[in-house]
């Protein structure tokens, strides 16, 4: 585990975990595709806006696990 301190707890499994998942995204995904993909996304909307605007019912926000 490069680049982390060892702490003994269920955290190094996560930061190894993550660190693998990162490289793998990495030689995935080109960055240069990732820019172009950046680049097509719309502009961001306030809050307030995206209230006011008919047929919004609901504000969520999905979680990965816990580690817990």
């Amino acid at each position: 585990m490069s680049g982390f301190v060892a702490t003994g707890t269920v955290l190094d499994r996560i930061l190894e975990r993550s660190a693998a998942d990162l490289a793998a995204r990495k030689a995935a995904t080109p960055l240069a595709e990732l820019e172009r993909l950046a680049a097509r996304r719309p502009e961001p909307i306030g809050l307030r806006t995206a209230l006011a605007a008919p047929g919004v019912a609901v504000i969520a926000e999905i979680k990965r696990a816990s580690p817990s």
